[in-house]
């Protein structure tokens, strides 16, 4: 399975929408990086990575505990 399948918003660890706790599920990184990563591009680049942002919240599938 590529990591692109394994992408998805992690409800139970998020702090906004869980986008952050995903992407950190799937590549292997620590939640408080990539937030940190997303905040400093909100920013260094706000219109960017907040429209990143709001894309991968709507389009990303919601992660199923099982």
């Amino acid at each position: 399975m590529s990591v692109l399948h394994r992408i998805t918003v992690d409800k139970k660890h998020s702090k906004v929408f869980g986008v952050c706790a995903g992407l950190a599920n799937a590549f292997g990184y620590s939640r408080a990086s990539i937030r940190l990563v997303t905040v400093v591009g909100i920013i260094f680049a706000p219109v960017i990575t907040l429209a990143m942002y709001a894309t991968a919240a709507l389009i990303l599938p919601t992660r199923s505990y099982t």
